[in-house]
């Protein structure tokens, strides 16, 4: 199923996918990725024009968004990762496809790595991250845990 999903970069007409994205997510995901709706008021800057050093796919199942992933600070050498995948399609491949799709961008230019944070309950989180390559390494000041994949 996950490999007949079209991963892509946001185009200016997927407002509406977007925002069905995130309405869509369930409580695990509310409170993993979007807790104060933080995660879908940065994708909606994309619209806006105010979205800066950010890259974000998704993988749309026709007219539906099902997975969405994003690189910030994409002008250091390390970039930063975040990654969400609708209720009705994870356990699927989805979120390992979506991975690497942005690792392999990473990768591609030039970065030297790819962190990120997860609250330390999100176990099927960090199972996908460390399936990836990604290690722990340590806790970040908010509390989340915080994940590296180094590239050399």
């Amino acid at each position: 199923m996950a490999d007949s999903l079209e991963i892509r970069r946001f185009r200016p007409d997927d407002r509406e996918r977007v925002n069905g994205f995130f309405d869509s997510l369930g409580f695990d995901a509310r409170m993993f990725f979007n807790r104060l709706d933080g995660n879908r008021q940065n994708a909606l800057r994309y619209f806006d024009g105010t979205l800066e050093n950010t890259i974000q796919w998704m993988a749309c199942d026709g007219d539906i968004m099902a997975g969405y992933v994003f690189l910030w600070d994409v002008d250091s050498s390390v970039v930063w990762f975040g990654i969400a995948v609708a209720d009705a399609y994870q356990r699927r491949g989805l979120g390992w496809r979506l991975a690497q799709t942005a690792i392999s961008w990473a990768k591609e230019h030039g970065k030297g790595g790819v962190l990120l944070t997860t609250h330390a309950a999100n176990f099927k989180a960090q199972a996908l991250y460390e399936k990836c390559g990604f290690r722990r390494i340590g806790t970040a000041f908010d509390g989340e845990w915080l994940y590296l994949l180094r590239f050399s």
